[in-house]
């Protein structure tokens, strides 16, 4: 089982060539994907502190366990520094009590209305799949989804926090500082690794579930990669741009924060609709190449059934 499965996620590069990127951008611009991109970053931009507020929640009610670990260490790295500092504003100026319980009302309507971020995804994603508006899924299916999607992007998160915790107490249970070196330093390697793993998880699931109806054989995980490895590249260099070239609190003021925050949504909503484009291209392509295969195979038993005759009689 897993064989096939390796084998298949090799010949997706096998087919990811000059042709198959024309189509896929040819597709973006006919899909209007740059549009559904900026639907999306502002439903993320409505979503977005209502899920930090339901993050903090969680780790609000397991910090006996263990103290709070960021787990957007990495993020600091590609977002853009303004954006970064509204959103640790905002999560400093949260005042979380104690009772605040799992399922609060505050809890629910925060969970209710980040899910509309990944609402709009669904229905970008069913725009790249070309599903028809009947067969999409009903309004409470897709909120349900949305909504499970939502909670699983948080538990990721979550993970993650716990991840950095355990790595922590690892390096203070250790005494030998030899070994805490070395520790360190195969941790410091595999970070980015590991959160670029986290991020393409996030997008496989999203390309998996997201859309309505997905064809068996479409590929998931190659895209989710490239898209990962193209977003902390892209936001790389626009936190470089934001940073060196773009006066945004210059020119905006206090608005500038909120600009560039929108501005980078943006982009991730691109690369994460352009992922899922190119799955759906090269998946295309795959399926057409297999198509042709037992047309060759079935001439050329034809041929062998048409001289095996004649070979017989002698």
């Amino acid at each position: 089982m897993l064989r096939p499965r390796l084998r298949r996620f090799f010949d997706f590069f096998r087919y990811l060539n000059a042709i198959t990127l024309r189509k896929t951008l040819a597709r973006a611009m006919k899909r209007q994907l740059m549009s559904l991109s900026s639907q999306m970053a502002y439903n993320a931009m409505l979503a977005l502190f209502p899920a930090i507020l339901v993050l903090l929640t969680v780790i609000q009610l397991f910090k006996q366990f263990f103290p709070w670990t960021n787990p957007a260490v990495q993020l600091r790295d590609v977002a853009p520094e303004q954006a970064m500092q509204l959103m640790h504003d905002f999560a400093d100026g949260i005042n979380l009590t104690d009772n605040r319980g799992l399922f609060s009302l505050s809890f629910v309507v925060a969970i209710w209305v980040s899910s509309g971020a990944l609402g709009a995804v669904m229905n970008a994603l069913d725009q790249i799949h070309q599903i028809p508006i009947e067969e999409t899924r009903p309004f409470w299916k897709a909120k349900l989804i949305s909504i499970g999607l939502t909670i699983g992007s948080i538990l990721l998160l979550f993970i993650a926090s716990f991840l950095i915790f355990v790595s922590n107490w690892v390096v203070k249970m250790v005494g030998d500082q030899i070994l805490v070196l070395i520790f360190l330093t195969i941790l410091r390697l595999l970070s980015w690794p590991i959160a670029l793993g986290l991020v393409a998880t996030v997008f496989a699931v999203i390309y998996r579930f997201g859309s309505s109806r997905w064809c068996p054989g479409t590929p998931i995980i190659p895209g989710a990669v490239l898209a990962a490895i193209s977003w902390a590249i892209v936001s790389g260099l626009f936190r470089h741009y934001v940073t060196h070239f773009g006066n945004y609190n210059q020119v905006y003021g206090a608005l500038g924060a909120v600009i560039v925050l929108q501005l980078w949504l943006y982009i991730s909503s691109l690369v994460l609709l352009l992922g899922d484009q190119l799955n759906f291209t090269v998946g295309e392509a795959m399926k057409e190449a297999k198509a042709k295969a037992p047309s060759i195979e079935a001439v050329e038993v034809t041929e062998s059934e048409i001289i095996e005759p004649n070979i017989s009689r002698y």
